[in-house]
């Protein structure tokens, strides 16, 4: 298993509809918000043979209860009266029970204690995600990728490559949907449906030591079948075929030369040119890019599984699965260009032939256009909270997501809604999503799983009101509100 696994971050809502709250004075919990925000969201930790979890609060402190059953959640460092079990009901409710104390966890408002023998409902527990909803699905046992293929979803891909890869967890109805690139559920028998069906394609989330499994509504749990590894619930335990991983999906792209109108690829060889009128179906024009998070600079990978680099003759190769100082790039934004700089300083252009090689001088870099490949569907998140409509303008403070459709045109973007209807900057600045017609905005890939917008109409870049979440084109390059996880 790759190290991109992501983070388990989630809200627990209660009988009475409310999130567990964890507040800053006193470190106090309640079980008292409607909705989820900063201070609902907790992080899951296990012990690495699965025998137990901890529940941590956005300030870092642990959720613990004594052998008379208080609770508390100021504990820096866990011991093991923060150890629970987790216990899931055939309607993925949580049961959380103590370790050191075998009683449950539950109650309301402010009134909760630890000390439950039996499940009762004020005692059991909704999950409800708060991590960032698209990845790729990793199969333990099989170990390998989940990608479309022949209308199902199979555990196939040794690497994820391509839009295929790419799965979206949809909330509905107090459960998840499993959503592919083209907007398709993936159901309990395996085959892919059109819309979201809460007796087809819900799935509960159960959690065992830093992977998932997915239960549908009989009590069976998802895993690869036969020698596809067809998708689908059969099983009624969990073995280490029903369990994944949720990894982080890397940014792919197409990069087309402006000067040649020719797409770069490795199609020919090992060495890099920009010689191919169209992408092939052999994946030789798809780049994955992976970011370096303390130089700020990026790697690209073919799906050979070879990285760029600048050779000694100043030639861009693809013939090594290592890297060292010379596979390392600097993107630079211009609008709906970018350029490429290496780790020396110098540019990269393209000889009449169409080979990537390594220039001296700023005006001899190429203008390439890169275009993002792998989110024809995609979802925002800014710090604890996500974009989503409201009425027609957009809000980038929703507990809940929205999935926009994503296009590309010449190195821009266009993102539609569920409305049918696309983004669009009004006059005051506000992005609504009321147009017919597409509106174009630009975005940089500046940080590992981040991005910044901008219409392209402006020089200004989105940010959400810190009170309203009102989204508007009013932020500056550096803000730290302007950084939006896709």
């Amino acid at each position: 298993m790759s190290d991109d696994s992501l983070k388990f971050t989630f809200g627990l809502i209660n009988s009475n509809d409310r999130y567990l709250t964890a507040e800053k004075f006193g470190f106090k919990i309640a079980a008292s918000a409607s909705g989820m925000k900063a201070k609902q969201i907790w992080s899951l930790e296990q012990e690495p043979d699965g025998s137990a979890v901890y529940f941590k609060s956005w300030l870092n402190r642990y959720l613990g209860a004594d052998k008379y059953g208080k609770v508390r959640c100021d504990d820096e460092t866990p011991g093991p009266e923060n150890q629970f079990h987790v216990e899931a009901t055939s309607d993925g409710k949580w049961a959380i029970k103590s370790a050191a104390h075998d009683r449950y966890f539950g109650g309301s408002e402010d009134n909760l204690d630890c000390f439950g023998k039996d499940i009762g409902s004020s005692r059991l527990w909704i999950v409800h995600l708060a991590m960032h909803p698209q990845m790729n699905l990793y199969n333990l046992s099989r170990k390998k990728f989940a990608n479309v293929s022949s209308d199902q979803l199979q555990v196939t891909k040794m690497t994820p490559w391509g839009v295929n890869t790419l799965i979206t967890l949809v909330y509905k109805e107090r459960g998840y949907g499993l959503m592919t690139a083209d907007n398709r559920f993936l159901a309990k028998d395996g085959t892919l449906c059109d819309s979201f069906d809460k007796t087809t394609t819900k799935y509960t989330l159960e959690f065992y030591a830093g992977c998932i499994a997915f239960k549908d509504g009989d009590g069976k749990y998802l895993s690869p079948q036969g020698p596809q590894g067809a998708v689908k619930a059969t099983k009624a335990k969990v073995t280490k075929d029903e369990k994944f991983s949720m990894q982080d999906s890397h940014p792919q792209f197409y990069l087309l030369s402006k000067t040649r109108g020719r797409y770069v690829s490795v199609k020919q060889g090992v060495q890099v040119v920009a010689n191919q009128m169209e992408p092939s179906e052999e994946n030789t024009e798809t780049f994955q890019m992976e970011i370096n998070p303390d130089t700020g600079m990026w790697s690209f990978r073919t799906t050979s599984e070879n990285y760029w680099h600048a050779d000694g003759s100043n030639n861009i190769m693809a013939d090594t699965g290592k890297r060292d100082q010379s596979s390392w790039f600097e993107i630079e934004w211009h609008d709906r260009c970018v350029k490429l700089k290496t780790a020396s300083g110098k540019y990269v252009g393209v000889k009449s032939g169409g080979n990537l090689v390594v220039k001296s001088e700023p005006g001899d870099a190429e203008d390439f256009v890169l275009k993002l490949i792998n989110r024809p569907v995609i979802v925002f998140r800014c710090s604890n909270s996500f974009i989503g409509i409201q009425g027609d303008k957009l809000n980038g403070n929703r507990s809940g997501y929205d999935i926009f459709q994503m296009t590309e045109q010449d190195g821009a973007y266009a993102f539609k809604g569920r409305n049918g209807k696309y983004w669009t900057m009004s006059d005051d600045g506000s992005i609504a999503i009321n147009s017919a017609s597409p509106q174009y905005f630009v975005i940089e890939l500046v940080k590992h799983s981040r991005l910044i917008i901008r219409p392209e109409s402006s020089d200004k870049y989105l940010i959400a009101d810190k009170v309203t979440g009102a989204l508007t084109a009013s932020g500056n390059r550096d803000d730290a509100g302007a950084l939006w996880e896709y």
